[in-house]
């Protein structure tokens, strides 16, 4: 484990002085972040506040949803979007075989090889920033066990978006082009958690707690800190099984990644 560590920060270490290299290019980036994230936020807090109440939460509170979503977002991917996104170029390219070739596990390889993405230093700001002010708008009170709970609830969330990542790129052992898969996971049914999820019928209300986990990235969590309602029927304790839910998440995508592994054929370049 000691020596696993000391891998992870020379990777982390490399990655960095990458980014670095460039630096205009690099606060560039994370300044369009800003702008366009933030002007997605005030499209979702108008559209929010227009309604008054979306299910039953305000518009500072549906703002939490958006910030908590985009914060376990940016720490998930900080780890695991360059790998996600460039394993089938390295499948097609034959880089991919180096990895099987290495003293540690493949799925590690992958991993440290592709990097740690320094530039979602941007969207984890910006998602910070947003629950901040949505917190204080709601004259939320703080307190230690308040903070606790969401540090765990955003723990669980990030394992969510890890797992949606890993699994999105194990299409990548059977297919050569892009990648429709993770297109409908990592966007387009997300796109569901920036609202409530009482105000959906009670089909994608059960889709997104037990088979795309998607409502454990925000609104379990943000129910559980602020108090609301869950929709009719379910378990009362199910807001603080955002953890569980994170863990249960990872550890399946990685046998479903190691499953892909096994139906790999070498490109043979």
């Amino acid at each position: 484990m000691k020596d696993f560590w000391k891998l992870f920060i020379r990777f982390f270490q490399v990655a960095l002085r990458r980014n670095m290299a460039y630096r205009g290019s690099f606060l560039a980036g994370i300044v369009g972040q800003w702008i366009g994230y933030g002007a997605t936020f005030l499209s979702l807090y108008i559209l929010a506040a227009s309604f008054d109440r979306l299910g039953g939460w305000n518009g500072a509170e549906v703002m939490v949803l958006y910030g908590l979503s985009l914060m376990s977002y940016a720490i998930g991917a900080s780890f695991f979007f360059n790998f996600s996104t460039g394993l089938t170029r390295r499948i097609r390219s034959g880089e991919f075989d180096a990895s099987l070739t290495k003293p540690i596990p493949p799925f590690l390889h992958e991993v440290f090889s592709a990097g740690y993405n320094v530039g979602y230093i941007s969207h984890f700001s910006v998602s910070l920033v947003i629950i901040v002010l949505s917190l204080r708008s709601l004259a939320y009170t703080v307190t230690v066990q308040s903070v606790l709970l969401l540090l765990l609830m955003v723990l669980g969330a990030s394992l969510i978006q890890a797992a949606a990542l890993i699994a999105s790129s194990t299409m990548g052992f059977f297919t050569v082009g892009n990648n429709p898969i993770a297109d409908v996971l990592l966007w387009d049914v997300k796109e569901f958690t920036n609202f409530p999820i009482t105000i959906f019928p009670k089909g994608i209300q059960f889709v997104l707690t037990f088979i795309l986990p998607f409502a454990f990235l925000n609104f379990y969590p943000a129910a559980a800190l602020l108090g609301k309602a869950i929709p009719e029927g379910y378990p009362a304790p199910l807001p603080y099984f955002s953890p569980l839910a994170g863990a249960l998440a990872f550890v399946l995508s990685l046998l479903l990644w190691n499953w892909g592994l096994k139906h790999y054929k070498s490109t043979g370049s």
